[in-house]
């Protein structure tokens, strides 16, 4: 399989892998702190982890410090909030990686999900239909790699899902997985948040997904 080289450049990418990120570790808070102010931050529209760096020092100050949003009057109830979470993932990196250097912070958060990353193609829901629907007998594992087909090609792939809220699934379950596909180029610039599919043991269709974020943006359908 082709591991996913896009870079770790978007909000919703980063909100989505802390999301499915389920081990305790302090780069994920760190990481949450940084997502928290990116949320508050009231600029409409905002998608670029760099737009809104750049807006955050445009505001508080470069380099950016615990002391330059201390002393920052207060103009702005949503900015402010922002500027809290980032006073706080300042602090604990200090704490606990003795780091206070704003950008090299980010940098180490962005480097660690961009490693988990590599091994995401995108996120679904998937359905396990019943034995009595046609659906397996028994469970499967997380790891388990089931044909994956879309309605618009008659291609199947292979596409091992990672489960991320449980260990097994058991006919008729729902559970979240990240999904690895082996023909990304096939499927280039062809998939779309909400898009749905099968996924089939040979001919034999075992459940139903729906794609909730792509996280690999050579599979992001274009637009014309």
């Amino acid at each position: 399989m082709q591991p996913n080289n896009s870079r770790l450049t978007k909000i919703a990418q980063l909100e989505a892998l802390i999301n499915i990120d389920k081990a305790d570790h302090k780069r994920k808070d760190i990481a949450q702190l940084f997502l928290n102010a990116a949320t508050d931050w009231d600029t409409f529209n905002q998608t670029d982890i760099s737009d809104f760096v750049k807006e955050l020092k445009l505001h508080f100050g470069s380099p950016l410090t615990k002391e330059k949003i201390t002393n920052k009057p207060l103009d702005n109830a949503w900015r402010h909030e922002a500027g809290s979470s980032i006073f706080q993932m300042l602090d604990l990196s200090e704490r606990f990686y003795l780091q206070s250097d704003f950008d090299k912070i980010l940098s180490d958060v962005l480097f660690h999900y961009e490693q988990q990353m590599q091994s995401i193609d995108f996120i679904a829901e998937l359905k396990y239909l019943t034995t009595e629907e046609g659906g397996r007998q028994t469970p499967v594992f997380s790891g388990y790699r089931p044909q994956v087909k879309f309605d618009f090609d008659e291609i199947q792939t292979s596409g091992q899902q990672t489960f991320l809220n449980k260990d097994t699934v058991y006919p008729g379950d729902t559970v979240e997985a990240s999904i690895r596909i082996i023909s990304v180029e096939h499927f280039e610039h062809t998939l779309t948040e909400g898009m749905t599919f099968e996924f089939r043991e040979g001919s034999k269709v075992i459940g139903t997904g729906i794609i909730i974020d792509i996280l690999n943006d050579r599979l992001v359908k274009t637009s014309r």
